[in-house]
């Protein structure tokens, strides 16, 4: 891939992408335009210099206030304040954006198991009042409650309208909770805008001047694209902007816009107006940028995307043989989405951005002649779903370059710890295993099967989970080709879209080993990261 042409189809889809965000929800108030205005003439007048994660965490330990930026539509922010709370020791507390010092009562019962979530979420008229997904956030207060860490609204209620006075509001707060938490760091939740330092900072530092104040933004698109522009923003995740300023770089501009389109287009929010909304239009949307970043032509014209909600698509399902048609269910009865071959048809099952790039993958594949079949037995067809998942996982990381897989490493560690999350030991086993099996393949080119007998212990659920395992092993090695211009496409599209259905696939699959493995991993383990 070219990575000026690249970059200039990803500033494309980012302003695209905003100018869609536009005309959902009307065009920015003069108020809100002057205040965005003066952040990012900041950050554009900021020297950036990649830096480790110590320097950023050092500084961070030796702040009374910490700010970190929020992007409220997308739950990687809140991911992000947590792996930072998770790294610091002693005492500290939290202030979020999100609700009023008027909740407190309420937030204080919540964390204390004295209130229901659902009762917490009624009282302070979250939905009303704040709007964004609770889930977003919802990981961020769960773990404050495990760890017994105070939480404090310092929003102003939604009668003060001026960004201004609301910054003034909150500073007020925050001193009013430094008075009676005087040795406690203090870490903020407030929207990205709200950190340039003529702004929350500014009102900070004038009702508590001797306050020792550290900003942390995150993933702001002016830092980013000058990133990008120096080719360095797959291995750059922190930025230092200044002894007091820093800069998370783990999520591309793109995908946090694309991610609030798609939260407005849900209907989440009912304060927004907004017309019926087509699914296709988002799979759409993907496909083009896709498409132009491997530089093929792919016509979207027949592109048709179902939900759970429409009763016309198991009208559909109903047309296809048994075996495929059972698979399809038990695929839309675990919440996947997918592409279906055989009627043309998508089926998406939740209007999020990895299922979104999922459905966009498997249509392009589809459009390459690759995956002309529903793969029906995972099983039996564990090679072909292993290569699916490789496409499909390939395509959502030039979506979202920051993205992570699981690594070989990755696999034995939580095997060894018992650690196995929603995934379940069995896949993680049988992922080990066909790994193994795979280098066994490379050193002594003979493939040791796994047996018939013990292959009929494991679930179907189980070969499909492992698949999407690996299947994100091999994608992170084949993005890494492509950014390394081992591979170019679409000179070398016959060997990312592999035909499924040939009936020397496994032979294909295994011959392609050498090449792959031959390909460095670009990191030893996903947590390999803030």
């Amino acid at each position: 891939m070219d990575s000026t042409r690249l970059a200039q189809i990803r500033k494309d889809f980012y302003l695209a992408t905003r100018q869609r965000v536009e005309a959902i929800v009307g065009r920015e108030s003069s108020q809100l335009a002057s205040y965005r205005q003066k952040y990012e003439r900041e950050l554009s007048r900021l020297k950036c210099a990649a830096v480790p994660k110590r320097p950023l965490m050092n500084r961070i330990k030796e702040a009374g206030i910490v700010l970190v930026g929020d992007f409220h539509a997308q739950k990687q922010s809140a991911r992000g304040l947590l792996r930072l709370l998770r790294k610091v020791p002693g005492n500290f507390i939290l202030c979020v954006e999100c609700l009023t010092d008027e909740d407190q009562i309420y937030i204080d019962q919540f964390l204390q198991g004295r209130l229901s979530e659902k009762d917490f979420l009624s009282r302070v008229q979250w939905k009303k009042k704040w709007s964004f997904p609770w889930e977003n956030y919802r990981p961020l207060f769960k773990w404050a409650q495990q760890n017994k860490i105070q939480v404090f609204g310092i929003n102003a209620s939604s009668t003060v309208k001026s960004l201004t006075e609301r910054d003034k509001y909150s500073a007020q707060v925050i001193k009013s909770i430094r008075s009676r938490f005087k040795k406690s760091q203090i870490f903020i939740q407030y929207g990205d805008l709200h950190l340039a330092s003529m702004h929350l900072p500014k009102q900070i530092r004038k009702v508590l001047p001797r306050e020792n104040l550290c900003t942390v933004f995150q993933s702001p698109e002016v830092i980013y694209f000058r990133i990008m522009e120096e080719r360095k923003e797959l291995q750059t995740d922190v930025v230092r902007l200044s002894e007091d300023q820093w800069a998370l770089n783990v999520l591309p501009p793109w995908v946090k816009w694309q991610d609030y389109l798609l939260y407005l287009e849900s209907g989440y929010d009912k304060r927004i107006k907004r017309a019926d909304h087509d699914l296709t239009d988002s799979v759409a949307h993907s496909v083009q940028l896709l498409a132009d970043s491997f530089g093929i032509k792919v016509d979207t014209g027949s592109l048709s995307v179902y939900s759970s909600v429409d009763e016309s698509f198991f009208d559909r399902v109903e047309e296809l043989p048994l075996v495929i048609k059972k698979r399809v269910l038990e695929s839309a009865k675990e919440g996947n989405s997918f592409y279906i071959p055989e009627l043309q048809i998508a089926y998406l099952s939740r209007l999020s951005l990895n299922h979104v790039s999922k459905v966009a993958a498997q249509y392009i594949y589809f459009k390459q002649q690759g995956f002309l079949k529903t793969i029906s037995d995972p099983r039996k067809d564990f090679l072909k779903l292993i290569w699916l998942e490789m496409v499909t996982y390939l395509c959502s990381k030039v979506a979202n370059p920051k993205r992570k897989s699981d690594t070989l490493q990755d696999i034995r560690s939580a095997l060894q710890k018992e650690q196995f999350d929603d995934r379940g030991k069995e896949a993680l086993s049988l992922a080990l295993n066909q790994k193994l099996i795979e280098l066994q393949f490379i050193s002594t080119r003979k493939v040791k099967l796994l047996r018939q007998a013990r292959a009929l212990i494991f679930n179907q659920k189980s070969f499909a989970m492992a698949s999407q395992i690996l299947g994100g092993i091999m994608g992170e090695k084949f993005y890494f080709a492509l950014n390394k211009k081992h591979l170019r496409l679409p000179r070398d599209k016959k060997i990312v879209f592999k035909d499924l259905q040939s009936p020397y696939f496994a032979e294909s699959y295994y011959e392609a080993l050498e090449l792959i493995e031959s390909w460095p991993s670009a990191f030893k383990s996903k947590f390999d990261k803030l």
